[in-house]
């Protein structure tokens, strides 16, 4: 085995699926040990405090530890949390895990599910997560919850993640933000103090109100590829502004209603 080139045993090591294998893999030999360990924590999924704490308590923090091989992360709620419960994801029981979650320099992947966004939780998802966000290519919100919450607030998280490429969002009460007032126009002000991110790649959209379009517009976005779901043909209005911002850059369109299942 010790003749083996290392480049044979990592790709042999990539083969392997499961994470009981991945850890016996990690304790053969100090050879198999890297490769193991970066297969092993490459994707890692947080679904209830309890994870989180487990991960703290088990895992240290810094450029050496197992959190600097973690490229996916996934935070999920356990059941789909009401408009106004608070997040076990930014409650106050999980600010000790920002060395944690700061020492995750090589993430690239950020999926949030059934996360209540308001003003305070993004707020306290940027101070979790501080700089590692600046490296993620692909975020993924998944069925949120979107509260009464200035543009503001919406802008200043996406120009946390300046290296933006895949950008994918759906909301679970569409009709509800659709009657605020914050999110359907934004202060010229705040336009002003906004820094493109210039995201591309592509945009999936479901049941997004429209003032989080017109703010995803003001990051000058360069998408390749637009997948958009909304309730009627009313509601299309609300998308122009986006494609028309991605018509230099833009190369499939796909728009499908409720009304006609298309």
């Amino acid at each position: 085995m010790s003749r083996l080139p290392q480049e044979l045993v990592d790709r042999t090591i990539d083969h392997v699926n499961d994470r009981d294998s991945l850890k016996a893999c990690s304790l053969v030999c100090s050879r198999w040990y890297p490769r193991s360990q970066k297969n092993l924590f490459s994707q890692v999924e947080f679904a209830s405090k309890e994870d989180l704490e487990h991960w703290c308590a088990c895992i240290r923090p810094g450029p050496s530890g197992p959190s600097s091989l973690v490229e996916h992360l996934t935070l999920s709620e356990n059941y789909p949390p009401l408009p106004r419960s608070p997040s076990w994801i930014v409650s106050s029981t999980v600010i000790g895990a920002a060395p944690q979650l700061q020492s995750l320099s090589a993430l690239r992947a950020l999926e949030v599910r059934r996360w209540c966004i308001c003003t305070t939780s993004v707020v306290s998802m940027l101070h979790l997560f501080g700089s590692s966000l600046r490296n993620v290519t692909r975020l993924t919100l998944r069925n949120v919850v979107v509260q009464v919450i200035h543009p503001s607030t919406l802008t200043m998280f996406f120009g946390h993640f300046p290296c933006l490429d895949d950008l994918s969002i759906s909301v679970v009460n569409p009709y509800v933000v659709r009657l605020t007032k914050h999110l359907r126009k934004v202060d010229p002000a705040i336009r002003s103090e906004i820094v493109p991110t210039h995201p591309r790649g592509e945009f999936n959209a479901y049941q997004v109100p429209g003032g989080v379009f017109e703010i995803i517009t003001l990051l000058e976005p360069q998408f390749h590829r637009v997948i958009l779901d909304c309730d009627s043909y009313e509601s299309w209005s609300d998308y122009w502004p986006l494609v028309g911002a991605c018509a230099g850059s833009l190369e499939e369109l796909h728009i499908f209603t409720s009304a006609t299942g298309e």
